[in-house]
Parts: C-alpha cells; structure tokens; sequence
C-alpha cells in the first residue's frame, strides 16, 4: 500500500491517482519495496491462518468420526455388576481356634559363650 501524499489514505501498490481525494499519487523506489514487502508479508500470515483453519477442521472431523464409530460401531461394555455367589461350601462357617504357644512360635537360642 502506498500512502497519498494530500490526504494520508492507503492506495494499493499502481494506483496513479488517490481513491479518497483523486490527486496523483507519487511513490519513490523504497515505498513500493516497503509496500511489496508488507504484501508478502500479508499473504504469509493468509497463508499460515487458512493451514490452522485447515488443521482444526480436520481434528474436529476426525474427533466428530470417532464418536460416531465409539457409539454407532462399537458394542456396548457389559456392565460390571457381578451376581452375587453362595459362599457356602468355600468359606466355613466356623473357623477352627488355633492356640499358638509362646515356645513353638519362639526357637531356641543356645548361648555361643556356654559350653
């Protein structure tokens, strides 16, 4: 863009009058370098926004289709309810008393020293 020089508006890079007042737009060698690079620089960050755009409608399609095959497709998981078992004839009703002696339990230690 090249400014004007009576009115400050922004014409685009060739326009020999201004689009806001009409006088004659001078422009020297280094505003239209300015103004190209600025227009490259422009289209780069089109270029970079229209990938992001690009890139999150596809992780949202693929996000929508996994959904759709975890609902649709696969069978549901059976629930995680366990009947109840009879626990009869596994656990005994009464557990058998053990009395555990002090000396069973406990081994005899002979003195080294004793002899």
């Amino acid at each position: 863009m090249i400014p004007c020089q009576a009115c400050g508006n922004q014409n685009p890079i060739g326009t020999r009058y201004c689009r806001r007042c009409g006088e004659k737009v001078h422009a020297d060698q280094q505003q239209v370098m300015q103004a190209v690079q600025s227009t490259n620089d422009d289209l780069a960050s089109r270029k970079w926004l229209e990938r992001g755009r690009s890139a999150l409608v596809i992780g949202a399609f693929l996000l929508v289709c996994a959904l759709v095959l975890r609902y649709a497709v696969v069978p549901p998981m059976p629930s995680a309810e366990v009947p109840p078992v009879d626990a009869g004839p596994f656990i005994p009703a009464e557990l058998p008393k053990v009395e555990a002696k002090a000396e069973a339990a406990a081994p005899a230690v002979k003195p080294a020293l004793a002899r």
